[in-house]
């Protein structure tokens, strides 16, 4: 028996097998550090691609709930008490528009920013009786392209992203407000379990993947934000999502992310608001409730 030959073959098989398991462990090395260092490739081809992002991210609770709101026609049944205005609800009671007595005068504009004198001015506006439910609306940004001014309603510390519910203060061409618009959803209760949230750095990174973000356009701090999945006669239900505001050259677009869905879903801008031209033509209707003077 060929003893040398024999001793080589198992020599072989033996440097062989050690090839093969040093290949097996460097793989599975590699595919370890991609699945516990997801964003690090993502963020470096962000900035390569001249994309700017918030270094600080907002720490939001992990979980949250589904919420319902009841339908109602709560503007409808209460828009008379309002002063100082004329106004005009919707056919379906849940659209309530406004042309203000006073104009709110402010001292910024968009072009150089706006101060916290004006922030603070309208802000006391929505918490004063000339606007109906102000205490559950708070600031959430300003529309550049709409040119207004968005409070939405705050539901358990989240707010209402959609349009369904909130306050629109329109900047006129000559810096003052003249008029707003309301949507509110109403009281809400939590619905089911909670659901546990995905970060809003993972939903910066959906929109990487998807090629929704430019080259050299801005992505701003990401809001969390409550919007509607489903919409009943009796009742609609609202899901949390991630609101990604982005900015470049041309124009700014905000984007919507679904704050549950970790393969990552991106959602269409559901908001529904009346043109400026529509807002114009309501001083010339004759439904809406006269102007009246505030009560001493």
């Amino acid at each position: 028996m060929d003893f040398k030959k024999i001793e080589n073959i198992f020599l072989l098989a033996f440097v062989l097998l050690n090839i093969y398991l040093l290949v097996s462990f460097i793989s599975r090395t590699d595919l370890q550090y991609a699945t516990t260092n997801p964003t690090q490739d993502f963020t470096s081809d962000m900035r390569d691609r001249g994309i700017e992002y918030p270094q600080t991210l907002p720490e939001v609770e992990s979980e949250v709930y589904y919420m319902q709101a009841d339908a109602n026609i709560l503007l409808e049944e209460n828009a008379e008490s309002l002063k100082n205005q004329a106004g005009s609800v919707d056919s379906e009671g849940t659209l309530y528009i406004s042309i203000l007595t006073d104009p709110i005068e402010l001292e910024g504009n968009p072009e150089d920013g706006f101060t916290e004198a004006d922030r603070t001015l309208l802000d006391e506006f929505v918490n004063s009786s000339s606007v109906l439910f102000g205490d559950q609306y708070k600031y959430l940004r300003y529309d550049r392209e709409g040119s207004r001014f968005i409070y939405s309603q705050m539901v358990n510390g989240i707010p209402v992203g959609d349009g369904t519910s909130e306050i629109s203060f329109i900047y006129g061409s000559d810096g003052d407000i003249i008029s707003y618009q309301q949507t509110y959803a109403g009281p809400m209760k939590e619905q089911g379990s909670s659901d546990e949230l995905i970060t809003a750095e993972r939903a910066i990174e959906i929109l990487f993947q998807n090629n929704e973000l430019e080259s050299g356009s801005k992505v701003e701090t990401p809001i969390l934000a409550y919007q509607r999945t489903l919409n009943l006669e009796n009742l609609s239900m609202y899901g949390p999502i991630w609101l990604i505001p982005v900015t470049n050259s041309n124009d700014s677009e905000v984007f919507r992310v679904d704050a549950i869905d970790t393969n990552g879903r991106i959602l269409s801008d559901p908001t529904n608001k009346p043109d400026l031209e529509e807002i114009d033509e309501l001083e010339d209707t004759s439904d809406m409730q006269e102007p009246t003077e505030a009560e001493e």
